[in-house]
């Protein structure tokens, strides 16, 4: 009863919590949002994502044959998505310089660690990075497009009222 016949909920929780995050903190950067709401944001969605993802590991392992290790399914997979997932935040938390740098450099660094771990394959860590990597950069560049056209936006508006009033 090691920890290897639940080392797919480890891996599942933490890969999905450092994603997760990582994608909080592209999107709000992304966005152009400040630190502080990085930081909210991130904290928010560490505890609320991760109970979801304990909750639904609990729900699929009941369902199943075996449903005594439910709980502690639910419990690896928790602790793995909060206890990894935290890691790419703490730049920011402790108000380091060039925290998205940082940031991305943690993700890389445990995407990776996470995948080689799985069977000790360089293939593993290298394809775990890359999903991960496709994820972040998917969120970044979503926000930063939907940030510069909703500026378009207000531009506009702005510039129509200010017609409006020079009219009047």
């Amino acid at each position: 009863m090691g920890i290897s016949k639940y080392y797919s909920e480890f891996v599942y929780g933490g890969v999905d919590g450092l994603i997760t995050t990582f994608a909080i903190i592209a999107g709000s950067l992304g966005g152009n949002l400040s630190t502080k709401i990085v930081v909210i944001l991130g904290l928010a969605s560490i505890l609320a994502d991760g109970f979801s993802m304990g909750v639904s590991s609990y729900l699929a392992e009941k369902s199943r044959i075996n449903a005594n290790n439910a709980i502690k399914v639910a419990i690896i997979t928790f602790l793995s998505f909060v206890c990894i997932g935290i890691f790419p935040l703490l730049p920011f938390l402790f108000h380091i310089k060039e925290p998205f740098t940082l940031s991305s450099i943690i993700l890389g660094a445990l995407l990776f660690l996470l995948g080689f771990l799985k069977e000790f394959k360089l293939f593993e860590g290298i394809e775990t990075l890359l999903i991960g990597g496709a994820a972040a950069a998917i969120a970044y560049f979503v926000a930063k497009s939907i940030s510069k056209y909703e500026d378009k936006l207000e531009k506009k508006e702005q510039e129509e009222e200010k017609d409006e009033k020079n009219i009047q």
